[in-house]
């Protein structure tokens, strides 16, 4: 019991000190995002959409925003990948719904309009006879659902790769040819069987001995005994235990000294802080402290894991070998060895 608490502890601890690096992690995203967006709208400026599309791409991934995905539509569309365009500005006109823009919303709808009678279009058809349990196609590495089977798509002019399994069939690539304002482009799917493999031919049975001739069987060979055991998980989890505990230490250690540099700036001398000055102060120590309990308690964890790992039984050792019962109390931790010889 007191091992799953002291478990249950360091993955409690850990879990609370991934909520600043969780924050810094969006941050970092964002800054990245606005980053690629600025460099995006400067290429498009210069009329280099085919640069400006990736980075306004990527842009929007890292941080979903309205403004960015009307550029990226307006990008597609100059690049001629008329369906990504169609479905940004279909995509974007939602987004202002929802955010109220009506006028956003009603000029993102009219430039979808107007390239629909335009749009060129991929229908994929499969082979009945391979329309099996299990048939599983793709579009350009994308999961083509069972519904758009023989639905015409809009697709971006250009090559397209088409590729579907199935048990026991053999795996299909196919690759199309799209133009721009085709809307009657068609790809058929067959598969054929997989080849079966050959049946593996019965061993022969030797005749049975005679009276005369018969011997004793000989006695079966011991197989050997596992050498992983209870104590090496045992050892893998105060291990990874331990392992947390000196992530943790670290993580409030870093915490400890930005807050300790942070009220230096709001103190003229070590006695004379603001009241700002002395909450970062607190916070420091206060982190400070959860650092060092965690390195404490997570150093005994790995040390506890190593010697039960070193001390582990294994398939030559004998079951009634030595024992070591790990210590830890409130002051401090270690372990015990016992055993007989």
């Amino acid at each position: 019991m007191r091992s799953r608490a002291l478990v249950a502890s360091f993955v409690a601890v850990g879990l609370v000190s991934l909520a600043p690096l969780e924050a810094a992690a969006q941050e970092q995203s964002e800054v990245a995002a606005t980053a690629l967006f600025d460099q995006g709208r400067n290429l498009m400026q210069q009329g280099k959409y085919a640069e400006a599309c990736p980075k306004l791409a990527e842009s929007e991934r890292l941080a979903p925003s309205g403004g960015t995905l009307l550029n990226l539509a307006d990008c597609y569309e100059h690049t001629g990948q008329t369906a990504s365009a169609w479905a940004a500005w279909k995509d974007a006109a939602a987004r202002a719904n929802a955010a109220g823009k009506s006028d956003v919303e009603k000029r993102a709808l009219g430039r979808a309009a107007a390239l629909e009678p335009n749009l060129a279009k991929l229908a994929i058809s499969v082979d009945p006879a391979s329309d099996v349990p299990g048939l599983e196609v793709k579009r350009d590495g994308v999961k083509v659902g069972h519904a758009e089977f023989g639905v015409p798509i809009p697709v971006d002019p250009g090559t397209h790769v088409i590729d579907a399994t199935a048990p026991n069939k053999q795996p299909f690539s196919g690759k199309v040819d799209v133009a721009a304002k085709q809307a009657n482009a068609t790809l058929s799917v067959t598969l054929v069987d997989a080849p079966q493999a050959a049946p593996t031919p019965a061993p022969a049975t030797a005749p049975a001995p005679t009276p005369a001739t018969a011997t004793a069987p000989s006695a079966t060979p011991e197989q050997p005994a596992s050498s992983w055991s209870g104590q090496k998980t045992a050892a893998l989890i105060v291990g990874g235990v331990g392992l947390v505990g000196i992530g943790v230490g670290s993580a409030f250690g870093l915490i400890a000294k930005s807050k300790n540099d942070q009220a230096l700036q709001n103190c003229r001398t070590s006695t004379l802080c603001s009241q700002h000055g002395l909450d970062l102060t607190n916070d420091a120590k206060s982190a400070a402290t959860v650092s060092t309990i965690a390195f404490v308690a997570g150093g005994v964890a790995l040390a506890g894991g190593i010697v039960l790992w070193l001390l582990a039984p294994s398939s030559s050792r004998s079951t009634t070998g030595l024992r070591f019962e790990p210590l830890v109390g409130t002051s401090l931790g270690g372990g015990a060895l016992s055993g007989s010889w």
